[in-house]
């Protein structure tokens, strides 16, 4: 018979093995235990070669599929819990059967875990990232625009890329900023990121914008979405 410890690994290990990460506020409620008690199990685990720990939660060990970049990339977006609650909020405009576009933004991959909830998703990317997390996590049909990607930062932004939006009709473009401005709309530093949103609203019927506290009451160069152009915005407030 096994201890209440054993049972909580193997619990922390059934989450980790459907969402292959989590944070550890998301453990802690899955088991029901103390932080400090799932901290112990994690330090086990990640011995045991089963886990790897991040800042403030787990990834899931897969040798064959997981490299270096990967796990940076999860590491940086696990814990936080603002774009956590972003995403929760961004989730209630979604419907099973939707063709959705979802950009390349660290935000947006916090979507992610919830998606399986929904039936018959179709899902477009400029992310490589993002494509291969919905692929391995989820029961989405995945679709990257080609294209080259952008060094380091797992994105496709290029001409081809945004050529081939203008075959796609999207019912929701769920999108990131660089910076927010209520009256001037969404602006980035980017000028492919630009054109993509510009693309964008011409082929999509709503779209949803996802701002951090720390994006608000920013503009910069390149103009991408008036606020016009947006149907919702979404923060955590």
């Amino acid at each position: 018979m096994g201890t209440a410890k054993d049972d909580r690994k193997k619990k922390i290990m059934v989450y980790l093995n459907k969402n292959k990460f989590a944070s550890l506020g998301e453990l802690v409620e899955f088991v029901h235990y103390s932080s400090a008690t799932v901290k112990r199990d994690l330090i086990e685990l990640e011995n045991e070669e089963q886990i790897r720990r991040t800042r403030g939660g787990a990834i899931l060990i897969d040798a064959e599929k997981v490299d270096a970049a990967y796990l940076t990339k999860v590491e940086n977006y696990v814990n936080d819990e603002e774009k956590r609650s972003i995403a929760e909020k961004t989730i209630t405009y979604i419907e099973d059967y939707m063709t959705i576009f979802i950009d390349s933004s660290s935000t947006a991959l916090h979507l992610i875990p919830y998606l399986n909830r929904f039936h018959g998703l179709r899902v477009v990317t400029n992310s490589v990232l993002t494509a291969t997390l919905l692929s391995e996590n989820t029961n989405v049909e995945v679709t990257v625009i080609g294209g080259m990607v952008t060094k380091k930062k797992f994105t496709v932004n290029s001409v081809t890329a945004i050529n081939q939006l203008n075959i796609y009709q999207f019912d929701l473009a769920l999108l990131s900023c660089r910076g927010f401005d209520e009256d001037k709309g969404a602006s980035e530093i980017s000028e492919g990121e630009a054109i993509l949103k510009q693309c964008l609203k011409e082929c999509t019927d709503k779209i949803i914008l996802m701002v951090l506290q720390s994006k608000k009451n920013k503009v910069y160069f390149y103009k991408s979405l008036l606020p016009d152009n947006i149907y919702r915005v979404i923060e955590n407030l």
